[in-house]
């Protein structure tokens, strides 16, 4: 038995925080050719080392702290959802997503993502669950629930399908119940009816499967980052070289991140990066598949599942697979809740290999 934190995962998560301070700073050459100065990647860097703080004090902190204040942050980051909903405090916008103080934003559902992993741990390996299972597991399903449902609600039903799905991928490694499984599983025939009802969801994904057959602005993003993955060939354009962020692809820093990086250092840039979240689900689970402590077990297990399918996700969209879902890309894409929650996530990881042999 071992005392230190997995070194793999350290050096891993670290090269991922390198690749996404060199893209951003590519991507934010558009900023300095408009305005003069590179406004948005001096906010990136803010963004970085309140990041790595979060993730080293992750690492620091007992794992029994956070067991005991799993259930106050799950609630906590309920009511913030709730928040999202009151006037004065949301963006104003058809996507109320972000509570709004001040130059102060912060999007509450990626905080309920990290709390509903931690919170489904804690439940998950209490001595009352293994005893009394549908009946200690029902308060989870149906506040983890309503946590989803508000998120559907903010228009972000990509990150509320991703919740959704780690909550069921925990749910069946903690019970491997059939009985206890079903009624979640049987709430997943609801999206394909929730997305036909929606016309926007729909025809978003009837675009993304003939980018290029159809010419509109919801199929544009898609046909551009395939342009952008395909130039950069096997070697990429080089550094800085890239042609398609400067205004052919929107919102190149968050969500087409990869397809920049694809197009400045083609096939194999794109390929250590596969190999990197790889690297991360194959340590990640060792750690729950060895932790002899449940909570432990679990919260790896949660945590890498997130991480991992969220990066997948996000590869799909760049390569025309899913459609656009506005989803970040784990350490890459710009964004400070979400670069702040990745952090803590992966730091809490790190945690949980000590003592791993």
């Amino acid at each position: 038995m071992r005392k230190n934190p997995d070194l793999l995962l350290i050096l891993m998560v670290v090269v991922l925080y390198i690749f996404g301070i060199l893209w951003q700073f590519s991507a934010s050459s558009v900023d300095f050719l408009k305005y003069g100065e590179f406004t948005s990647f001096k906010r990136y860097l803010i963004h970085v080392a309140i990041s790595i703080s979060a993730l080293i004090l992750s690492i620091i902190v007992p794992l029994k702290t956070i067991k005991k204040f799993a259930k106050p942050l799950f609630i906590i980051s309920l009511l913030l959802l709730v928040l999202v909903y009151i006037p004065g405090l949301s963006l104003r916008s058809d996507y109320r997503r972000w509570i709004i103080i001040g130059s102060f934003s912060f999007q509450p559902s990626e905080l309920f993502k990290l709390a509903l992993i931690i919170y489904s741990s804690y439940v998950l390996s209490s001595e009352y669950f293994i005893w009394k299972k549908w009946r200690y597991l029902f308060p989870l399903i149906l506040y983890s629930g309503i946590g989803i449902l508000l998120i559907v609600f903010e228009k972000d039903l990509s990150t509320g399908a991703l919740t959704y799905l780690i909550l069921l991928s925990m749910l069946y490694i903690g019970t491997w119940s059939k009985k206890h499984f079903l009624v979640p599983l049987s709430v997943s025939l609801l999206f394909p009816i929730i997305i036909k009802l929606n016309k926007a969801w729909w025809e978003r994904i009837i675009y993304t499967l003939q980018p290029f057959k159809y010419n509109t602005d919801k199929s544009y993003q898609i046909a551009q980052s395939l342009i952008a993955i395909g130039s950069g060939n096997l070697f990429g354009r080089g550094y800085m070289m890239g042609k398609q962020k400067f205004d052919y692809i929107p919102y190149v820093s968050k969500d087409f991140i990869f397809s920049l990086i694809c197009e400045e250092s083609g096939f194999i840039g794109g390929l250590i990066i596969v190999i990197l979240i790889l690297g991360i689900l194959i340590r990640g689970y060792r750690v729950s598949v060895k932790a002899k402590d449940p909570f432990i077990k679990f919260l790896s297990f949660g945590i890498t599942t997130h991480i991992v399918l969220q990066s997948f996700v996000v590869i799909g969209v760049n390569i025309g697979l899913l459609p656009v879902t506005g989803l970040p890309f784990p350490f890459l894409s710009y964004g400070g809740t979400a670069l702040l929650i990745n952090g803590i996530e992966m730091g809490l990881l790190i945690n949980t290999s000590r003592g791993i042999s």
